[in-house]
């Protein structure tokens, strides 16, 4: 996955430890509390997990004690759990090493994971729906549009006006399209729509700005605000200033995000008491600036509203991110539902309405008029 921290690692035996890292964080905070060695923690808990049959946390408890071994930059936890942890978490280790508390630090880390995690499983969970429904969707337009159009080249010529009117005749003509161009409309809407999922981390710069509130754009906007404002809190909670917490997180993160972030020291650089509005060049929504803006009024600095933003007001932010899901998710499926749920319903429709005209006597008056129309006109004596 391109999309910046959407998965834990890419290491499939760290997978299941880097899944758990939140309790792993607080063990580690818990270590700190009771001022124990680190090297006894290590041991302890590899054998622990060796109980338990647990491979991925023995790989990589074993990997962080082998580091810790050799002694070079032993102390220092963003060393000694970098090659263990995603790269999502890299700069908030760094913020735990220059934290007093070290016990502190790794409870707001944990806690960090934690939104993230939840976060992460929203989007996923309302991804899965267009994942889900496109490929049935397609299916189930391509049977349906096969079934109309073997009912027109069977229909009598003296019907078709009939059988063909209202919704029955936009049925048809969307089964015309699909049976002509369906392959090469599916394919064009499957390159725009991956397109669209590979600009999304990459693409930066003014039409970007632009599209921000577009449904797809603006679900990945607020997702990683969300993450955004978790990892700043924990960075701020540990002692860090905004600028430094920004600088940061910048060098590990997606070069949307990275673009963003250059624009929000740059516009600090101008003004540094200008907070709000630096946050509000594009990379808040209206409704989180508004948010932040109400925030900052009882607030003794912003740093305290990002940590508002990244803490408390988690079911907040996240209410928002799936309001943000739930219209990328209708914008993503909603054209293609709508054309199936036409075609379920023509299903219905137009072998009832041809059933109908194929009675006695309604298509003999039907095949009379007919032609009726065909004979030409005789002229008058």
């Amino acid at each position: 996955m391109t999309l910046n921290g959407l998965w834990p690692g890419t290491n499939l035996t760290l997978w299941w430890f880097q899944c758990q890292r939140a309790d792993f964080y607080r063990d580690l905070a818990e270590m700190f509390r009771r001022a124990d060695s680190l090297l006894g923690f290590l041991e302890g808990e590899i054998a622990i997990a060796q109980r338990t049959g647990d491979r991925s946390k023995i790989f990589a408890l074993r990997r962080i004690l082998e580091r810790f071994q050799k002694g070079h930059n032993a102390g220092r936890i963003g060393y000694l759990l970098e090659d263990v942890m995603p790269r999502s978490d890299a700069m908030m280790l760094v913020g735990v090493d220059r934290a007093a508390d070290k016990s502190a630090a790794f409870v707001a880390l944990a806690d960090a994971v934690d939104n993230q995690n939840e976060m992460k499983k929203l989007v996923f969970g309302y991804a899965a729906l267009p994942a889900l429904m496109l490929p049935m969707c397609f299916v189930l337009i391509g049977i349906l549009s096969r079934i109309v159009i073997t009912i027109e080249q069977s229909t009598p010529a003296y019907i078709q006006a009939e059988l063909w009117s209202g919704f029955n005749g936009l049925a048809r003509f969307i089964a015309s399209f699909i049976s002509q161009h369906g392959t090469w409309s599916m394919i064009l809407f499957l390159g725009f729509l991956s397109l669209a999922l590979m600009s999304l981390p990459r693409w930066c710069g003014p039409l970007r700005l632009r599209l921000e509130s577009w449904p797809l754009f603006s679900l990945y906007r607020d997702y990683q605000v969300g993450l955004l404002f978790t990892s700043l809190a924990m960075l701020l909670k540990t002692g860090g200033t905004l600028k430094w917490a920004i600088e940061d997180l910048s060098q590990s993160t997606s070069t949307w995000l990275r673009w963003h972030l250059l624009r929000v020291l740059s516009a600090l650089d101008d003004d540094p008491n200008a907070v709000i509005e630096a946050f509000s060049r594009g990379l808040l929504s209206p409704h989180l600036q508004a948010r932040a803006a109400a925030l900052s009024r009882s607030a003794p600095t912003f740093s305290d509203v990002l940590i508002e933003l990244g803490t408390k007001e988690g079911p907040r932010v996240l209410a928002r991110v799936k309001a943000t899901a739930w219209m990328a998710n209708v914008a993503t499926v909603g054209l293609i539902g709508v054309v199936a749920a036409v075609m379920g319903l023509a299903s219905i429709t137009v072998p009832g309405r041809f059933a109908s005209l194929m009675q006695p006597n309604t298509s003999l008056t039907l095949k009379m008029a007919h032609e009726a129309k065909r004979l030409p006109r005789q002229s008058p004596p």
